[in-house]
């Protein structure tokens, strides 16, 4: 087993950036025809994944997806005008506001999945079938750990 040096450190910090700015970037592009960016798409598959009682807060919304809230609230207020959202006063607490996703959300993502999906197939099979595998067990590994060990937002090195 090869020994974590700050050289393999670096190069996987320096690749992880690389290959996001280029998968972002190639995201957005793919989004762009179903008028929304990778941040919005984010925060509605945020929505319409999670099936919570009575809709999610803008708040816990915004925690999740690591997106202030007032770029959740704009986002939120699209979906809204595009039917994908209802947005409810907050029963106990009236400054809260819940989203609920419509239906229309999740059909919105299905086509959207459908859409990318030829380009990403393509993407993830310059892998190969078992690299790609093992990539996907990798980045859930890293995702799940990256989820429960984030950063404060006023962090100091």
């Amino acid at each position: 087993m090869t020994k974590l040096t700050g050289p393999i450190i670096a190069e996987n910090a320096t690749w992880l950036s690389i290959v996001s700015q280029l998968f972002s970037n190639r995201m957005n592009t793919l989004l762009k025809p179903h008028g929304l960016t990778l941040g919005q798409f984010s925060i509605l598959h945020h929505v319409a994944r999670q099936k919570i009682p009575g809709g999610n807060r803008v708040s816990d919304i915004a925690a999740a997806v690591e997106v202030g809230q007032p770029a959740v609230t704009k986002a939120l207020h699209k979906f809204q005008a595009m039917g994908l959202v209802d947005l409810k006063e907050g029963v106990t607490d009236k400054r809260s506001t819940n989203v609920i996703a419509r239906p229309e959300a999740s059909k919105l993502l299905d086509t959207i999945h459908k859409g990318i999906g030829p380009d990403l197939s393509q993407t993830f099979a310059s892998l190969g079938d078992e690299e790609a595998a093992h990539f996907a067990k990798l980045l859930k590994q890293l995702g799940e750990w990256l989820d429960k060990n984030r950063l404060p937002k006023d962090i100091r090195l």
